[in-house]
This record gives C-alpha cells, sequence and structure tokens, in this order.
C-alpha cells in the first residue's frame, strides 16, 4: 500500500517506547511492519520520528552517506524549535565525535581512531595477543570472585560478570586509572537509557576521558590514548576525549548485553536450539546472537538532505529517521536466508552495522564477547533463576538488555580457572582497587587524583546478597 506524501508531523502516530516494546519488541516491529511497509512513523518519547523496519531500506540508509547524514544539525525539526529541551535523548545527540559526523571531517577521525585501534584488533599484533590474554584473566576472576569457594550457588550474571567486565578490558585498552572506572560505567548507562540525568552523565563521561587524555599526553603508554595522541594530523585532547566517550559508551553497552544475549539465548532455547548452537565454536554461537537478539536494537538517527522517497513513504529533508537493526533482522527478507537449522549462519547481518559508520571496534568486542562467554560455559553449566518471560529488561529505544539475569551455577573443573593476583579473598577490596596490567606510579607527576574504585566491594556486596 503506497501512502500519500505527509508531512511527519501531521501522521497520528502511536508511541514507540511501550510496556510490549520493553518486553516483546518483535511483536512491535512485526504490527508496524504489517500496518506501515518498511518505515514506519512513531512517537519517541514525544517526538515525531521515522522507523526503518526493513533490511533492504537499513542497508540503504546506513551505506548511503551522500544522502542519509548523522550529524544533529541536519535535524530540522531541532533546527526549528521543535525538539523539548528536556527530550531525553537530546544530550547524546549533541556531543561531538565521530559516530556523529559526516564526510570529510568523518573520514579524517576515523583514519585516526581505525589505526590507533588496529593493533589491539589485528590477530597478528602483540597488543592483541595481550588483549586476549587479559580478557581471559579478567574473566576467570569474576568468574572465581563470584564462585568464592563454591562449587555451585546464584549470580546475577549482569552485574557481576557481563558489566564489569568490559569496563576492566576498557580501562586497560584506554589506560585508565583503575579507580572510578564502575563510576564511568554507570554513566554510560544513565546516557543511553536517556533518564532525567542523561545530560549530566554525558558531562562527566567527557570530563573524565578528556582528563585521561590530557595526563597520557604527558605520561604516555602502550594503550588506545597514547596511540591517539600520536596520529597525524594530530587531534586535540578535547577531540580525543570525546572519541574515547563514543568507543567507552558503545563497545561496554553492546559487550555486556551481547554476552548475556548469548548466555540466555542458550539457556532458554529448545533443545534442538541448543544444541545447534553449542555444537560449533563460540564465535559462531556469539555471531547466530548478533541475528537473533542484537544488543544494540536501533542505531542513532540519520537526517536525509532532501526529499526522499524510503518503503511507502516520502520523507521530508531534516525528518529524524533512525534505522532498526532488531526490526531488519526480522524482515522474511533477512530471516529466510538466516536459520539455526544451518551448520553457519549469515555474516549478512547488522548488528555492527555497516557503510561508513560500521562499528570501529567491532574485532575487539567480538573478542571479547566470544572469549567472555566461552570462559563462563568452559567453567560452569549454568540454569536459569527465573523463568525466561519474568526477566527484566532494561527500557530503552537502543539497547536490549537485561537489568538483571539471575541464574544457578554448577562448577565444572577447577583446574579450568586461571590464577586470579590480586584478588581478595575475603569481602573487602584492596586499597588499590582492580589489579592493573602495567600499573603507574600513583606518585606520577600530573596523574589525576580520583577516589579509589568501588567495584570490587560492589561485587562483593552482591555476592553477600
Amino acid at each position: 500500500m503506497q501512502f500519500p506524501p505527509s508531512e511527519l508531523a501531521s501522521l497520528a502516530v502511536e508511541p514507540l517506547m511501550t510496556r510490549d516494546f520493553e518486553t516483546r519488541p518483535g511483536s512491535v516491529y512485526a504490527r508496524l511492519r504489517g500496518r506501515y511497509g518498511p518505515v514506519a512513523p512513531v512517537d519517541l518519547h514525544g517526538v515525531p520520528v521515522w522507523l526503518v523496519l526493513g533490511y533492504r531500506e537499513v542497508w540503504e540508509v546506513l551505506r548511503d552517506e551522500s544522502t542519509w547524514k548523522k550529524n544533529v544539525q541536519h535535524w530540522r525539526l531541532l533546527r526549528e524549535g521543535g525538539v523539548p529541551s528536556d527530550w531525553p535523548h537530546l544530550p547524546a545527540y549533541q556531543v561531538s565525535h565521530l559516530l556523529l559526523s559526516d564526510d570529510q571531517e568523518r573520514k579524517a577521525t576515523r583514519a585516526a581512531v581505525d589505526d590507533a585501534l588496529g593493533p589491539f584488533q589485528d590477530t597478528q599484533a602483540p597488543q592483541s595477543w595481550e588483549m586476549q590474554k587479559a580478557i581471559s584473566r579478567h574473566a576467570d576472576e569474576l568468574i572465581t570472585f563470584f564462585a568464592d569457594g563454591s562449587d555451585s550457588g546464584w549470580v546475577d550474571l549482569g552485574a557481576q560478570f557481563a558489566r564489569p567486565l568490559p569496563l576492566m578490558v576498557v580501562n586497560r585498552l584506554f589506560g585508565f586509572p583503575i579507580d572510578q572506572g564502575d563510576d564511568v560505567f554507570m554513566d554510560s548507562w544513565r546516557m543511553v537509557d536517556g533518564g532525567p540525568d542523561a545530560g549530566a552523565a554525558v558531562g562527566r563521561l567527557v570530563a573524565a576521558t578528556t582528563e585521561l587524555a590530557a595526563y597520557k599526553r604527558e605520561n604516555p603508554g602502550d594503550d588506545l590514548t597514547t596511540r591517539l595522541l600520536a596520529t597525524d594530523p594530530p587531534l586535540t585532547v578535547e577531540q580525543i576525549g570525546l572519541e574515547l566517550y563514543a568507543i567507552l559508551v558503545i563497545v561496554s553497552e553492546l559487550v555486556s548485553h551481547a554476552i548475556t544475549n548469548s548466555v540466555l539465548e542458550v539457556l532458554d532455547g529448545e533443545v534442538g536450539t541448543h544444541a545447534a548452537l553449542m555444537a560449533g565454536p563460540t564465535e559462531e554461537l556469539v555471531n547466530r546472537v548478533h541475528i537473533a537478539s542484537p544488543p544494540w536494537v536501533n542505531l542513532t538517527a540519520r537526517y536525509p538532505v532532501a526529499d526522499t522517497d524510503l518503503g511507502d513513504f516520502r520523507l521530508a529533508a531534516g525528518d529524524m529517521v533512525i534505522p532498526s537493526i532488531a526490526a531488519a533482522h526480522g524482515d522474511p527478507l533477512f530471516t529466510t536466508t538466516n536459520s539455526y537449522e544451518r551448520s553457519t549462519s549469515s555474516r549478512a547481518h547488522l548488528a555492527w552495522g555497516t557503510g561508513p559508520h560500521q562499528c570501529p571496534g567491532r574485532e575487539l568486542a567480538d573478542m571479547i564477547v566470544t572469549t567472555a562467554v566461552g570462559r563462563l560455559f568452559e567453567r560452569c553449566d549454568f540454569e536459569l533463576g527465573l523463568p525466561a518471560d519474568q526477566l527484566p529488561w532494561r527500557s530503552s529505544t537502543y539497547v536490549r538488555g537485561l537489568k538483571s539475569f539471575p541464574v544457578r551455577f554448577r562448577m565444572r573443573a577447577r583446574a579450568a580457572a586461571a590464577p586470579t593476583p590480586g584478588l581478595p579473598a575475603l569481602a573487602p577490596a584492596p586499597a588499590s582497587g582492580l589489579p592493573a596490567p602495567a600499573p603507574e606510579p600513583a606518585t606520577a607527576p600530573g596523574r589525576p587524583t580520583r577516589p579509589r574504585s568501588a567495584l570490587w566491594r560492589l561485587l562483593a556486596s552482591l555476592r553477600r546478597g
């Protein structure tokens, strides 16, 4: 059915953020697709936007940077003063970094970020080898800590494993002082969820990463921040802070939910699905979960530079357009060629995006997820602590992840565990916080002064609880 040309603001649209979307987003996408086709007008917290549901249409929007821009200055409703100042997602869109830039600005910054990330994602580089060993070691530390010497017990795999692990890895990658890391991670949640304190959270995150860049300029190391400082042409400390902020939020959100979504997909599946998921290498399991349950369900907005036909609508220049990864993966065009019954799943999924804005850290993120999920299933057997339909999901436009993930664990052979140097035997955390791979002197001149981390004390309190 072809809908007549119409101003987005004049269409009668239903709100996207409903209880159904929180608990059963697939049914919402299917209903919208049935009513409107591959593109649907929806209300997002009081603002009308286009939600792109079709696989082909999402692919087109992501690949064509000449038509579809990411800089929020292209958003007509914002330019005309039609966006409320307290719109929950506005603070995140008003930060200038790689993921929200276009054309030459994007190309220059992307080249610097790709070059700096390269050694950590190149399987032939020593930085990548060291990173993978560190990820495995951190995963084992967390498993050993939540097990607390027991052969079985209960654990919230979200709070006690999947959330702290990316934080530990990002701290190592950035060369971040380990303290205050848990605060940084919580602020990334606040920003993505778009709550009332999202603006303040963005400010704290950017301040922390900018402070780190200034410190690393005087105290270089073998880390991403130092490599960004060495790019030619150089980036400013302020720009590096913004790029680190974007990488921190995207990688930590994707990784933590990809871990829990992968475990849930195995535990909640039918016997045949469970067998298919576990039959191959962990990399294949995670890739299939990227299709069935991508952690980043909807991408940040694009804006057409001219009136453009998409789906059954004619979109006006400057409309906000949100490409939906999860909806595209549910498009019959995609699902008919992607099934768990196949021995290998398609790499044509959009979990990391595609085109010029494809996630720059996708290889590193997959390394973290596959290593983490592999260590969990090598060392433990799990059972769901709640029926799957009672698990609490986050209410977020952009990510699909659990608020908590209670499971019962049973340890396998203890010999599989790696040494855990620096972990406390009892609940209180050591004064120095988490063990860092290459600790810098606490008295180094110019080092940011921060209160010590409460991460291990938090994990210990969860374990006792």
